[in-house]
Order: structure tokens, then sequence, then C-alpha cells
């Protein structure tokens, strides 16, 4: 089974011979911010093991950085995050043309996620954990929030799950 980048590479193909011009121009996008992030670790590996000090080590620590699907399914939900804000923006400017190009750009980035949870099936989850980790009240939050955004994280939107333990911990 192919991974989340190597899909995104057979993905641009068939719509290259599709002569798909909007799913291709987003889809080099997206590359682009991965190869962009993988280019920064690799940076980061080669000088944390010594880099011109320690050429070898250097060498194969930068070699070997690979990006897990995790982590481009981090990049794709910065990318559709960045067109859904710029979507708003162009809304308020009265852009409808531009809301509907940054829309559709973020409708293809996201068959690319996991499948959002909605408020409906997070809510006994989240009276679960809250419990779990015995959060009782308002002024259990801070506990609270790093613990349901690690768990639910890329399976819920950061303020879907803020109004949900508010509401569990205000009830």
């Amino acid at each position: 089974m192919a991974n989340l980048y190597d899909q995104f590479q057979i993905d641009m193909r068939e719509a290259m011979k599709a002569r798909d011009s909007v799913r291709v121009n987003v889809l080099r996008m997206a590359m682009s911010a991965i190869k962009s992030s993988l280019s920064n670790q690799v940076k980061q590996a080669y000088d944390a093991a010594g880099g011109e000090a320690n050429m070898a080590a250097a060498e194969a620590a930068a070699q070997a950085v690979v990006l897990s699907d995790v982590q481009v399914q981090d990049i794709v939900a910065k990318e559709v995050k960045r067109r859904r804000e710029a979507a708003e923006m162009f809304r308020k400017g009265n852009r409808m043309d531009l809301v509907a190009t940054e829309e559709a750009e973020a409708a293809i980035l996201e068959q690319y996620l996991p499948k959002m949870m909605s408020a409906d099936d997070l809510r006994p989850q989240i009276v679960a954990l809250l419990a779990e980790i015995g959060a009782t009240g308002v002024a259990d939050m801070n506990k609270a929030m790093p613990v349901v955004m690690q768990r639910y994280k890329g399976l819920a939107e950061g303020r879907v799950l803020n109004q949900l333990v508010r509401e569990t911990l205000g009830a």
C-alpha cells in the first residue's frame, strides 16, 4: 500500500492525464509544502548530527528522515486551514469568485484527511475521557484540554473539542 505522499503523486499523474488543471495545481502546491517540511527536517537532522564537523553521521541522519502519513496529514490540514481562512477573508471582501476557488481547493485537499468526527459522536467520548482524567469543573480546563487535543488530534476540530469540554465541565 502506498503512503500518503505516494498517493499525492499517483493522483497528480491521473489529474494530469485527465487535464484537470485545478486539481494538478492544488496537488502541486500541497506536494511543495510537504517537500519544504521534509527539507526543514533534513536540515535539522543534519545540524543536530554535527553538520560539517561530523559529515558521515550528519549525512546518515539526514537520509534517515522520512515523513510519516500523520506528518503529511498535518501539513495538508494546515493547507486546508490556510485556504479556509483565505476564503473567509475573500468573503468579507465580497470576492465570491475567489471564495469559490479557495473552497474548491480546500475540498480537494480534504480528501486526503481522515473524516472529522461530529460533535454528537464526540460528546460521550469526551465525557468518558474527562471522567477518566478526573476533570470535574471549569477549573480543570487547563488540565483537560491538552489530553483531549492529543487524543482527538486530526479527528476533530480544536474549536469543537474546546466547546464540548467547556459544556461538559460547566454542566
